[in-house]
Parts: structure tokens; C-alpha cells; sequence
């Protein structure tokens, strides 16, 4: 039978004055006991709850939600909370979800302050996020791509112009990628085109800041059948066109199948240089020394090449070479080189073809001039682009955004997430807790295991690893987004190596900080006499651990951050021994000359020799610097080796009951509970195997859970 809202009300109000109703003898209480008890004294005494509060308050602190009223009806019925009405909320997915919750305070996954990109894709148009234009190709009309004064499908789309884009919505449910009228929407969207870091594409294009192809010039593929008349092809199938501007054959793509620029005055133009000596003071040109040919059109100066555009007096011509050259001059503001689009399904667009820049839509895994990984964000190489199906580059707001697209947002939270779903499958199986902080069990869902295998080596932002080779994980769709196990490498520990514990905690100082205050509850203080003057020479100590003031935290985070030793500071990646020895000779050689640097030794070793310890650990992995013996065994152990000692210790599993018991009391143990009901909860937790709903059970059935105080 179903409740009327307020006959709902009438069940959930007593929960909301919980606190007021104990000082009036513990049961429901009336209108006029809540009203006399907010005006009486706030001492009270301590009271047992009715068995409907109790029943509240468990499903509150238990599922994050009220009972339902069938709960509570049978409740009143039998006048008390059930153990198997408690066995039932520890047993539903709803305490999973909040034992999530409550391991998020506890771990702060969120890497949502950090990049998360692979070649970030925008539109030409607008410069925003290409998703963008996934909507407007599945919608049902298409008014942006009507006469203004027709803008429904009914009028665009007819007998007479059965491929208008608006027939693409006109004759299908969504959009299909065998409709010409679907094709011809996709011509009419913007073009995508990757921005690179820092620069833009002005090596790859120049133009005075991030330049896209130009979206209304449409570029073939790189060979053309026999049977498409709608290009020109030679002999071989390659596709050309004459020049409007020379007359002569250029070709869209060179041998190598790289594109070309458009050979004319708009994607090609001709520029200008200053005569003589530059504008710098030693003669030599700058930036103000190259300028765009002009022509005059009703009386207005336009800038740019055309049959009629000359340089200004004192500026002499240059022939814009239109190849593939990057920009390594001062011209590259005039010296504009720019191709056309090619219609591509890409992994993000879900069946449906989008206009991706020629460039971009390159679909080589190496460069063909180096020989080396396509990484798209770095547009330093015309024959590089985002790979099959555009799979190396990301949809993306701009660098600067806040906000994330939906391709980066899903790989951002699948990696969010991660930890909380080995929360909650050690919780959920009954297994030993601390199992959660060294299992080698992990999840993903199909975004980030593309990710892993596709984007991550081209990625920018926190610098991330595949947990285990590739071929290793799942195989799984982009589009599912269902989580499936899997297990990582040996030298994996639960959540305490996952990206989003790496990354949120990005140094090894930081890590076991936030170890020892949320699993240890030993936080680290400052020392009561403070820090000695900065003039004191004791300061000039490299090593934290000796130096004095530090040493009074420092002597214990130093050792014990050691068990992160050969997890990469400020990014995700394990450093194994086989490609990472503890000492490299070569990077040795590296601090002691300066030469041969490689980016390895100078993010890996120590390869500076300021000072006397710098010399004596040249050539040594930073997690290895100042490591005694036994802390060199730490690293070796990895934080798995820090969850062993900490149990071993009892200081861990001690934690764990007083976090668990702050969580649902509300409030830490007194001296009393301390001594006389401590103990007995650690000794019941540790014979149910850790087991984390044992313990929970057992704290929401002591006196101390039932008493309002």
C-alpha cells in the first residue's frame, strides 16, 4: 500500500529530533514535547533509543539512506532491531557503496587537479570540445544547415535534395554512417584538429597562434580507386590537383603519404621580408622584420596574399615553399601552411564520422622521418597524427580548462574510482581487510584500458604506467563501462599503488604521511621547541633525516617513505630494477662531465654535483639517496613490506577499530572505553580474520552505538 508524503513525513520526522527526544524519556516524541524540550536546559541525560530511531540510525550510518517504511512497520510490530535486519543492511550493495564512502575520506582518490590528456583535440571552429558535435549529428532535424528561412527537416529535406544533412535525421533513428545525408552532416560540422603543448601547431602550420586546416577544403584519401571520379589520380592512385595559383600538378599527400599544404595564396600565401639589415640591434631579423602582402579593397588595407597583394616599401617578397618544413625562424607568423580535412570514424565518436584536419588524421604509429612514437601532443612532426581511428588524442576543452570532456572525464574517474572498487570487493567477499592494501587485484572499465593501451605513452599531465602489460588486461570495448577484474604486476599493494594514491600523494614524504595518519592514526608534529634560526648552519644539512628541527619528523618519514622508493615521485610509474638499477653508471658519468644527459638519468638519478653528497651519490636512483641497508630492503619490499610491519605491530588493525568506531559513535573513546572495551573488539576483529562487517556489526551492537548521550 502506498504512503502519501505526509504520512511519510510523520515516519522520518522523529529521526530529525533524535537529539531532542532523549531528554524526554527516549521515546516518539509529540509536537509539544519538542517544543517544551528546545526551551528546557540542553544537559540530558543519557537514554536507550526507541527501536525505530535505532532502526534509522543504522540505515543511515549503514546504507547513507532511511528505512523503508515496510522496515519500519515491522519494526514497531516487534518492538526491536533484529539481528538479521542488521545482517540484511551489511549484506546490501548500499553498505558497500557506503564503506566506499567512508574509505574515500580515509584515502582522498580524486585526481581531478591533475591533467589527464593525450593529444588534445579541438575544433577549428571555436576552438571547444569535439564531443560537441556528436549531438547535433544524432539529432532529428539539423536547422544550423537549412535556409535561413526553411529551418525544418520537412522543408530541407526533399525528393529534390534527398542528401541534404537535414535527411539524415529525416530517414533515421540515429545517425548512420551509410546515409549520404549523414555524410553531408558531418561535412557540415567543424574540423578537428590537435592543439600542441605550449606552442600550438605554429611549427607544424604556423599563423600567429593555434591554427586548424581549413574546414571547408576536403582532402582525399591517400589513394584513389579507378572508380572515384571525384578526384584527380595518376597512374599509381595517388591524388593531385592543378594549382590555381602555378597551374602546375600538386599532389594532396608526398611520397611517404604525408599531406602537403594547399598549394594557392589563402593556404600557402606568399610573405614578406624587410630589405636590408633587421630590426635588432645587432642587424640580425626578428619577428616585426616579416610581414603579411597587402591589398587594397574599398578603400580598407587587407592583409594576405592574393593575385593583387604586394609587400610594403622596404619589404621584398618571399615564395612561401608550401612543404613541410617546420617553422625554426621568425616568419612563422606569416609563413602559414595549411591542408584540408578527411571525413573519420574516431574511437570517441561512436560509429559516426567527424571532419578530422589531414594532419591529424594520419594514421601511422611511428614517424616515418625518425622512426620514432607518434606522441600527437608534441606537433613537431608533419607525419605524425592521431593514429587508427584517432586512438592516440583526446577530446579536450583546452589546456587551460577546467572542466573535462567526456573522453578525459571517463578516464579520470575510472582512476578515481579504482581504489574504492578494491574497497569494495575485499570488503564484499569477506576477506581479510588489510587485504585492501596489498592485493594485487584491481579493476577497469573500457576507457581506461584503452587508455593504458593506446594513449598512455602519448599522454600528458601525471605521467601513468599500464599496472600490468597490456595484453594482460581485459579485453574490453571503449564504450563499457562496467568494471572488470584483473591482477597487476608483483610489485602492486592494493590501493597504496594505484594512480589515484600515487598521484593525489605525489611524493614518497607524502605518501607515508597520509599512510600514518589515516591508517596508523600517528600524524606527524612539529617539535615543541620549533625550528632553529635560518642562519643556523645545522640548516645546511642536505639530509633531512640529520638535519636539525627536520629530523624530529623527518628521522621517522625518511625510513619509512622508503617503501615507495621505486615508485616514480609526482607521477605513477614503478621503476623496476631490470630498466632502474639502484646505481647507472651512465648517469654517473652524466653528473660528473655534463654530457650525455638523457631526460632518464636527469627525472630518475641524481645528476648534479653542487655539493659534496652530490658527488658522492652520483649516478643513484632518488630513491635510493642517503638509504641505509635495512632501508634499502624496504625499498625492495615495496608498501606491501609497510602494511606487514604495521600489522605486525598492531598498530594498524588498533586504527582501524578507532576509525571505525569515530565513524559510527560520532565521537573517538574515552579513557573507559579505551581500557575496558578496546580490547575486546581488536581481539574479535582479529578472530573473524579482519573481517570488516564483523567489526561494524560489532561496534553498531555495542552500548556505547545504542546510548544517546
Amino acid at each position: 500500500m502506498g504512503r502519501t508524503r505526509s504520512q511519510l513525513w510523520r515516519w522520518l520526522v522523529p529521526g530529525l529530533v533524535l537529539g531532542l527526544a532523549s531528554c524526554v524519556g527516549g521515546g516518539e516524541a509529540s509536537n509539544e514535547e519538542v517544543v517544551a524540550t528546545s526551551q528546557a536546559s540542553s544537559a540530558c541525560a543519557p537514554a536507550e533509543p526507541s527501536a525505530t530511531r535505532l532502526l534509522r540510525q543504522l540505515s543511515l550510518d549503514l546504507r547513507g539512506a532511511p528505512p523503508s517504511i515496510e522496515e519500519i512497520e515491522a519494526t514497531q510490530r516487534t518492538g526491536q532491531v533484529s539481528p538479521e535486519q542488521i545482517d540484511t543492511m551489511l549484506r546490501s550493495d548500499s553498505f558497500l557503496d557506503q564503506a566506499g564512502r567512508w574509505h574515500a575520506d580515509l584515502l582522498w582518490p580524486n585526481l581531478d587537479g591533475f591533467l589527464v590528456r593525450a593529444g588534445g583535440l579541438r575544433l577549428t571552429r571555436g576552438g571547444t570540445n569535439p564531443e560537441n558535435v556528436l549531438e547535433t549529428l544524432d539529432a532529428r532535424t539539423n536547422e544550423s544547415t537549412c535556409p535561413t528561412n526553411s529551418t525544418t527537416a520537412v522543408v530541407c529535406c526533399t525528393s529534390q535534395n534527398p542528401t541534404h544533412p537535414a535527411c539524415c535525421g529525416a530517414r533515421n533513428t540515429a545517425y548512420n554512417a551509410n546515409d549520404p545525408a549523414c555524410l553531408a552532416r558531418s561535412r557540415a560540422m567543424p574540423a578537428v584538429y590537435t592543439v600542441g603543448q605550449g606552442v600550438g601547431d605554429r611549427p607544424l602550420r604556423g599563423g600567429s597562434g593555434s591554427t586548424g586546416c581549413d574546414e571547408n577544403l576536403e582532402y582525399p584519401p591517400t589513394r584513389v580507386a579507378s572508380t572515384d571520379t571525384r578526384w584527380l589520380r595518376d597512374s599509381t592512385g595517388r591524388p593531385y590537383y592543378i594549382s590555381p595559383r602555378s597551374g602546375q600538378r600538386r599532389y594532396y599527400y608526398d611520397q611517404d603519404e604525408v599531406p602537403l599544404p594547399y598549394d594557392d595564396h589563402t593556404h600557402c600565401p606568399n610573405f614578406c621580408r624587410r630589405i636590408g639589415p633587421g630590426s635588432a640591434a645587432d642587424g640580425s631579423l626578428t619577428i616585426a622584420d616579416y610581414v603579411s602582402k597587402q591589398r587594397t579593397v574599398n578603400g580598407q588595407t587587407v592583409n594576405g596574399d592574393h593575385p593583387d597583394a604586394r609587400c610594403p616599401t622596404g619589404f621584398e617578397e618571399v615564395v612561401n615553399t608550401c612543404d613541410n618544413a617546420l617553422a625554426n625562424g621568425n616568419d612563422y607568423n606569416v609563413r602559414v601552411r595549411r591542408e584540408g580535412y578527411v571525413l573519420q570514424r574516431t574511437y570517441w565518436s561512436g560509429g559516426r564520422y567527424v571532419k578530422m584536419c589531414a594532419y591529424e588524421a594520419q594514421e601511422r604509429n611511428n614517424s616515418v622521418y625518425t622512426g620514432q612514437l607518434c606522441a600527437p601532443a608534441n606537433r613537431l612532426d608533419p607525419s605524425c597524427g592521431c593514429g587508427p581511428e584517432g586512438m592516440f588524442c583526446m577530446p579536450s576543452q583546452g589546456r587551460q580548462s577546467p572542466l573535462a570532456t567526456r573522453a578525459e572525464r571517463r578516464v579520470r574517474e575510472a582512476l578515481n574510482q579504482e581504489p574504492l572498487r578494491i574497497v569494495r570487493s575485499v570488503i564484499g567477499r569477506d576477506e581479510d581487510y588489510y587485504a585492501i592494501y596489498s592485493t594485487r587485484r584491481s579493476f577497469i572499465t573500457g576507457p581506461l584500458a584503452f587508455f593504458y593501451r593506446n594513449q598512455v605513452d602519448r599522454s600528458s599531465g601525471i605521467n601513468l604506467a599500464p599496472p600490468v602489460p597490456t595484453d594482460q588486461m581485459p579485453t574490453m570495448g571503449y564504450e563499457d563501462d562496467t568494471w572488470r577484474e584483473y591482477v597487476r604486476g608483483a610489485e602492486h599493494a592494493g590501493v597504496l599503488t594505484t594512480p589515484a594514491w600515487l598521484g593525489r600523494f605525489p611524493t614518497q614524504r607524502a605518501r607515508i604521511n597520509r599512510f600514518r595518519s589515516a591508517l596508523l592514526c600517528r600524524p606527524f608534529e612539529p617539535p615543541a621547541g620549533g625550528l632553529p634560526a635560518p642562519e643556523d648552519a645545522c640548516n645546511r644539512e642536505p639530509n633531512l633525516a640529520h638535519r636539525c628541527g627536520c629530523q624530529h619528523c623527518h628521522a621517522s618519514i625518511e625510513p619509512l617513505g622508503a617503501y615507495w622508493g621505486r615508485w616514480s615521485e609526482r607521477s605513477a610509474v614503478y621503476l623496476d630494477p631490470q630498466s632502474f638499477p639502484a646505481f647507472d653508471p651512465n648517469c654517473a658519468t652524466c653528473a660528473i662531465t655534463g654530457q650525455f644527459c638523457t631526460p632518464r638519468c636527469r627525472a630518475n638519478y641524481v645528476t648534479t654535483t653542487l655539493d659534496a653528497d652530490g658527488s658522492r651519490y652520483a649516478g643513484t636512483l632518488f630513491g635510493y639517496l642517503y638509504r641505509s641497508q635495512p632501508e634499502q630492503h624496504a625499498i625492495d619490499e615495496g608498501p606491501s613490506g609497510l602494511v606487514s610491519a604495521s600489522l605486525a605491530s598492531g598498530e594498524m588493525q588498533a586504527c582501524t577499530v578507532n576509525t571505525v568506531w569515530r565513524r559510527l559513535v560520532g565521537r573517538t573513546m574515552n579513557e573507559q572505553e579505551a581500557r575496558d572495551v578496546m580490547p575486546g573488539l581488536l581481539q574479535r576483529f582479529q578472530a573473524s580474520n579482519n573481517n570488516y562487517r564483523a567489526l561494524v556489526r560489532d561496534i553498531v551492537t555495542a552500548p556505547a552505538y545504542r546510548r544517546i548521550d
